[in-house]
C-alpha cells in the first residue's frame, strides 16, 4: 500500500500513530517516504475531505525534523503552502517543523514569522498558538537580530493569552532571553514575575527558569 493510500484510510489518533511510524522508517533510511510526505502535505489543499492526508504527511515531516532537521531543511520552501491550508493540525505541525529547521536555514525559516503572528492572533486553539510560539522561540534564540523580531509578537501574545497558553509564551521568553539587550530582559523578568505564584506548577517552573537567567 502506498503512503497516499495509508494516509487516506487513517484518521484521528490512528493517523498520528501512522505518521510517527512512517517517520521512524525515514529515520532508518527510507527517504522516499519523506519525499512523498513533502508532496502530500499540500495535497488537494482546498478540499476538506483531504485533510487527513495532509495532516498525516505533516506528522511524518514534523517527527523527522525533530530528530534530523537536516533531512527536512532543504525542502522548507516546498512546505510553506501548507501554512495556508484550512485545518489547524497541518499548520501547527509545519510551523513546528520550520522551527526545528530554523538554525539550518534562517533565511527561509524567517519567512514564517508573519504566519506565526497570524496564528497567535487567530486564537484558533492552544495547539496552533503554542506551535507558533515554539517556532518563534527557536527562531529567536539563534541571534539577537532574530530575538528582536520575535519579541514584540510574544509580548502581544502575553497580553492576551488563551487558557494554558502562558506556559508556551514563557518557554519562548526563556529561549530568547540571552539574545536580548538589558532593557528587554528586564521586561521579560517583570512578565515572568507576574506568574511567580500561579496555580500551575509547570508555569511556576518556567518562571523560575527565566528568573535564574537574571
Amino acid at each position: 500500500m502506498s503512503i497516499f493510500e495509508q494516509l487516506q484510510s487513517n484518521k484521528g489518533t490512528t493517523s498520528s500513530a501512522l505518521g510517527k511510524a512512517l517517520a521512524d522508517q525515514v529515520l532508518k533510511g527510507d527517504n522516499e517516504i519523506l519525499s512523498e510526505a513533502i508532496r502530500l502535505v499540500n495535497y488537494d489543499s482546498r478540499n476538506e475531505k483531504s485533510k487527513s492526508i495532509r495532516a498525516g504527511a505533516a506528522k511524518i515531516i514534523e517527527k523527522v525534523a525533530e530528530v534530523k532537521p537536516d533531512l527536512v531543511s532543504p525542502y522548507l520552501a516546498e512546505l510553506f503552502p501548507a501554512l495556508d491550508v484550512k485545518e489547524p493540525q497541518t499548520r501547527w505541525m509545519i510551523i513546528t517543523t520550520i522551527g526545528y529547521c530554523a538554525e539550518l536555514d534562517q533565511e527561509k525559516a524567517g519567512k514564517a514569522v508573519p504566519y506565526a503572528e497570524k496564528f497567535i492572533n487567530e486564537h484558533q486553539g492552544i495547539c496552533l498558538s503554542a506551535a507558533a510560539e515554539g517556532y518563534l522561540g527557536r527562531f529567536g534564540e539563534i541571534s539577537s537580530c532574530n530575538a528582536a523580531v520575535v519579541l514584540p509578537i510574544l509580548l502581544e501574545a502575553y497580553d492576551d493569552p488563551l487558557p494554558n497558553e502562558i506556559d508556551w509564551i514563557l518557554e519562548a521568553f526563556y529561549k530568547i532571553f540571552s539574545r536580548l539587550p538589558p532593557e528587554s530582559k528586564k521586561i521579560l523578568v517583570e512578565c515572568a514575575t507576574e506568574y511567580s505564584e500561579f496555580s500551575k506548577s509547570s508555569t511556576r517552573k518556567r518562571v523560575e527558569k527565566i528568573l535564574k537567567l537574571r
